[in-house]
């Protein structure tokens, strides 16, 4: 049995199981795949777990190679290594390498939309907006909002996307739990973060993390690590980071696979982030209250508020001035697109109203 491959990019949906049905407890510790002949366990391309870290039993894994083998059909290898260091049987498939398959065609989403348990059809679904404020990426982060939400209980989400041709994708569905009270925002505020490699030293004994601004004030915050956590081992780990509220609480940590090369001579240095030239708070910010915006240099610009579909709220050019508030009257709770406009420059701000 053959398939057609056309990417560079492989993600394996398979259940791959290291060690015998006998142990209780498995945990997937690394993966690798190859092709057509065996290099010996250990030997092959690292197989990379997509939620950035192999932790489970049953891990859902990305392959990836620059070099495909030449066209024709090949068989594909894929084993993995379980925490006792044992490697499984290997699980093989046969491939069909086509001809041009390192040419990627040029996609992008062009619009995403979401529902609420009946598919109202494509195109007529509330709008999704672009985490970074812009579809135009063949892989966009999305986020939606609704100051509506269903009535408490269970229910289903459904969410789908346009390409730049027109066409939409199949619909992907969720379940879940709306809860009582879910349209109020409490005044979150990341207070620390930290980071440390592989094991975790327990919460507030990693290794401190700064914020991108200079300043821990925020619900949402860019923060940044400085050296690589010591003892600094040569390979594949994983970098673990978390962040702490206001109340003292610690969040759930965040892990990703790397790759540290000792090999590397001389100093590495971080570079220093530059302060970003717009700043928008206080956030999450009162309707009664509104919000200030703060640039770098006094400037005339422009500012755009958006709905949860995408709609205009406020379009408003201003006038130049370092300092400039935005009131807010009216605005029920939820979730808001802030656009700062300044000459060929844009940024965009997730603001919270409560």
């Amino acid at each position: 049995m053959g398939a057609a491959m056309n990417s560079r990019s492989l993600l394996l949906a398979f259940a791959l199981i290291a060690g015998g049905l006998a142990t209780a407890q498995t945990g997937i510790q690394q993966g690798e795949y190859f092709w057509d002949t065996d290099p010996g366990n250990g030997n092959g391309s690292p197989l990379v777990a997509v939620d950035g870290t192999f932790g489970q039993a049953l891990e859902q894994v990305l392959a990836e190679t620059g070099t495909l083998p030449t066209p024709g059909a090949h068989v594909l290898y894929l084993r993995v290594q379980d925490d006792d260091g044992g490697w499984g049987p290997a699980f093989s498939t046969v491939i069909e390498v086509l001809q041009g398959s390192l040419l990627l065609p040029d996609i992008q989403v062009s619009q995403g939309e979401y529902f609420w348990d009946t598919d109202p059809g494509e195109g007529n679904g509330s709008t999704m907006l672009a985490f970074d404020g812009n579809y135009d990426s063949a892989l966009e982060t999305v986020r939606l909002e609704s100051s509506t939400l269903p009535a408490p209980g269970t229910h289903t989400l459904g969410l789908r996307v346009l390409d730049v041709n027109g066409n939409w994708g199949p619909v992907f569905r969720v379940v879940t739990e709306v809860l009582p009270g879910s349209i109020t925002f409490p005044a979150i505020h990341v207070s620390a973060a930290e980071y440390w490699a592989d094991s975790d030293p327990g919460e507030g004994a990693g290794t401190p993390m700064l914020a991108a601004d200079g300043n821990f004030d925020s619900a949402v915050e860019v923060f940044r690590g400085g050296g690589i956590p010591v003892p600094v081992i040569a390979g594949t780990q994983v970098l673990w980071m978390r962040a702490q509220d206001d109340d003292g609480g610690w969040g759930p940590p965040f892990g990703v696979v790397v790759n540290i090369d000792t090999t590397v001579t001389g100093t590495v240095a971080v570079p220093e982030l530059a302060r970003d030239p717009v700043r928008i708070g206080p956030n999450p910010a009162l309707a009664s209250e509104g919000i200030t915006i703060l640039l770098e240099e006094a400037a005339d610009f422009r500012v755009r508020v958006l709905d949860v579909r995408g709609r205009v709220l406020v379009d408003k050019q201003l006038p130049a001035a370092t300092r400039t508030h935005l009131p807010l009257d009216g605005f029920a709770a939820g979730t808001y697109p802030v656009g700062i406009l300044l000459d060929d420059r844009q940024w965009w701000f997730p603001v919270v109203v409560r």
